[in-house]
């Protein structure tokens, strides 16, 4: 099994109807008899154009069985990500919590372990008052280069950008996270798995 983040955009209108959509994703859940793919966790977003959307981690086979579950529930995708690892740095909190989507920046591992370091380094050292970095899903892009999915503390979008710009990376979107729902515990890495 492979861990994927799935990007729905703007799945909802008002929080009624993304509560039904987070309903629809638990009932399936308990009722599906099949495991082709296993919600872990989601990250409630409130869209620029102030519609909802969600952030999902999933255990999955391939990213076909994940297009096959989201027809099965009625909510679409944008983007299905292969997760490539997950960084917790810090537990999940609740205020000021933001999704920063970083696409097809850095060539190698290496690469995205040193603009890490670096980050790590500004937000403890030269932002703590304004940014705090909680959990990274490092995803394998359609390219062959690797991207983000952050999630951060911070007191605007414009202090996470600032952090970005000051760590050398992009900020391609910044979304409020304004709820998660934890289903699972997120799975061991692949790699890890591996190694056990």
């Amino acid at each position: 099994m492979q861990t994927y983040v799935i990007r729905r955009r703007g799945i909802a209108a008002t929080v009624t109807e993304l509560d039904s959509a987070m309903n629809r994703l638990r009932t399936f859940e308990e009722r599906s008899g099949t495991r082709a793919a296993r919600w872990i966790r989601s990250y409630a977003l409130r869209e620029g154009d102030g519609r909802f959307g969600l952030a999902c981690v999933f255990e999955s086979p391939d990213a076909q069985a994940l297009l096959h579950h989201a027809e099965q529930v009625g909510l679409p995708v944008e983007e299905i990500v292969p997760v490539a690892a997950t960084v917790l740095v810090r537990p999940d909190a609740s205020q000021m919590v933001h999704l920063i989507r970083r696409r097809t920046f850095w060539k190698t591992a290496a690469d995205l372990e040193k603009s890490a370091a670096i980050s790590r380094r500004i937000g403890d050292e030269e932002m703590s008052d304004q940014v705090c970095w909680l959990r990274t899903y490092a995803v394998k892009e359609q390219d062959g280069t690797l991207g983000t999915f952050c999630i951060y503390q911070g007191v605007s979008p414009d202090a996470l950008r600032e952090h970005a710009a000051r760590v050398g990376m992009p900020a391609d979107e910044v979304t409020q996270v304004i709820g998660h729902v934890v289903y699972r515990e997120d799975p061991q890495p692949a790699a890890e798995r591996a190694a056990a």
